[in-house]
């Protein structure tokens, strides 16, 4: 999760559902249904193992979009 949404999430809970507010309960809100999205969407990522012997080398042809910062 995002620095941002961690502290979103904290402040949501901390002022909407102890203290009151509203505002910062839709907040609450909005964050857990973009955590249930992602979770439910399934970022998973897809791991191959392979032995290697001495002198052998492995090539990557292809990355999927979007994880090259991973």
């Amino acid at each position: 999760m995002s620095a941002m949404a961690s502290t979103l999430l904290g402040r949501g809970i901390r002022r909407g559902l102890l203290g009151g507010q509203r505002r910062w309960l839709g907040i609450l809100l909005v964050v857990l249904v973009g955590r249930l999205v992602r979770v439910a969407t399934g970022r998973r990522s897809a791991v191959q193992s392979t032995r290697l012997e001495p002198g052998e080398t492995l090539e990557v042809r292809h990355m999927a979009s979007g994880d090259a910062g991973r």
